[in-house]
């Protein structure tokens, strides 16, 4: 069979079979040790916030929302740190460890509210345990590219290296990101109804995305892009709105709490 011919079965037949796969493949243990061996590099290596209220909202903001998804995630030891850095970004580690940067803290103006929307989202992704399909796909496509290497190893320098790119745009485009945006979007709608749940007017979170949204000076096309489009965002988290705030408001009313109109 021509060289031509073999190579496109090759990369749809490998990607699809050693690239499709989400099943986890690490235990919650052993991500939890080795996110908290990484966590405690990062508090060494990188510059901590010295803003008391910062850290002190992060934490107050962080504990009632573990404490909502402590239903998904028992025993968890969670751990609260904000970073001295200008970057709107936050992220959240298997084990229960949180970081959150002080450039959100700053896009968001200091609202609580807005702050508990990305925090609730970050803690989403924990739950639902993205850090392990991501492992599982991340070995998938390793693994995947040995063995395309393995099968051509007859061929041209040429049809390796036409092979190879093949591959590698097919799995990012076709499988990889796709997989990343499904999760963004799981963790969307669990996030918004774990800070509603724990008593952050989930209204606020549209009005974070906008401010990201407007801050982006150069928009990539949602396709080539692991996020959704923030417009394609805010959307969908318009549409669980009102299941998000009757959340919300029954939270309120159980801690003895007024909830906005």
């Amino acid at each position: 069979m021509k060289a031509s011919h073999i190579i496109p079965f090759l990369v749809s037949f490998i990607s699809l079979h050693f690239v499709g796969c989400g099943t986890a493949m690490l235990s919650d243990e052993s991500l939890a040790r080795r996110s908290k061996a990484q966590f405690d590099q990062m508090k060494n290596k990188q510059a901590l916030s010295s803003n008391a209220s910062h850290k002190k909202m992060v934490e107050r903001i962080g504990k009632r929302i573990a404490g909502v998804a402590q239903v998904d995630l028992p025993g968890t030891e969670w751990e609260f740190v904000v970073f001295q850095k200008s970057e709107a970004n936050a992220f959240a580690m298997p084990g229960g460890k949180v970081g959150v940067n002080s450039g959100l803290i700053e896009l968001a103006d200091g609202e609580e509210d807005e702050v508990a929307a990305v925090i609730g989202h970050e803690i989403a992704h924990i739950a639902l345990r993205h850090s392990n399909k991501r492992m599982s796909q991340a070995m998938g496509i390793a693994l995947g590219g040995v063995i395309l290497n393995t099968a051509l190893r007859d061929k041209s320098s040429t049809d390796r290296m036409i092979a190879g790119g093949a591959y590698g745009v097919g799995t990012t485009l076709g499988m990889a990101l796709p997989y990343s945006r499904k999760q963004e979007r799981e963790a969307d709608q669990r996030g918004l109804f774990y800070s509603a749940m724990a008593g952050y007017d989930p209204r606020f979170v549209i009005s974070f995305w906008k401010k990201m949204q407007g801050g982006k000076k150069r928009k990539m096309p949602e396709y080539f892009s692991t996020h959704p489009d923030p417009g394609n965002r805010i959307e969908f988290l318009q549409a669980n709105m009102n299941q998000a705030y009757a959340l919300y408001v029954e939270a309120k009313n159980a801690r003895g709490e007024t909830p906005n109109p």
